[in-house]
């Protein structure tokens, strides 16, 4: 039940964020939607053997999502109207950690990565033994300061 907790604030949380004007209805509409998919959540993780061990640190990244964001989109409109087929993929290393905390570290990574335009994960390598990176495609020049925090 300790794992299902989290799950539903989460859920919760994300429903919440997604509405333009929250109100009392909605809230309970998403907490009570939240419970069967935190179960679910917990299922799943269970079913792929996930041990994931997540840090509070990695919170910061969320600080660097909104102007990373704001800053690659018009620049990622501007890459994509000029050259349609733009991008290329990279293996970016991530710190050598159990793997318990590497595969949380990747898990959050895809899912704050990819909200910004610039990067997005696309695999991650199931053997332990493989470099412990993340494969990306990248639509911009330059790093991004997201995948920059996530590497640290």
């Amino acid at each position: 039940m300790t794992e299902v907790l989290p799950w539903w604030l989460g859920l919760t949380g994300l429903w919440v964020l997604t509405l333009s004007t929250p109100s009392w209805p909605e809230i309970a509409a998403a907490a009570v939607a939240a419970v069967p998919c935190a179960f679910a959540a917990r299922a799943a993780r269970r079913a792929v053997g996930g041990a994931w061990r997540p840090r509070a640190g990695w919170l910061r990244w969320l600080l660097a999502i909104p102007g990373t964001a704001v800053r690659e989109s018009g620049r990622a409109l501007v890459k994509i109207v000029r050259q349609p087929r733009a991008g290329r993929f990279d293996a970016v290393g991530l710190p050598a950690e159990p793997d318990d905390v590497h595969d949380a570290r990747a898990a959050c990574a895809a899912a704050l990565v990819g909200c910004t335009p610039g990067t997005m994960v696309v695999a991650t390598p199931e053997n332990p033994s493989a470099d412990r990176g993340l494969v990306v495609h990248r639509l911009l020049e330059g790093d991004s300061r997201v995948l920059d925090e996530v590497r640290r």
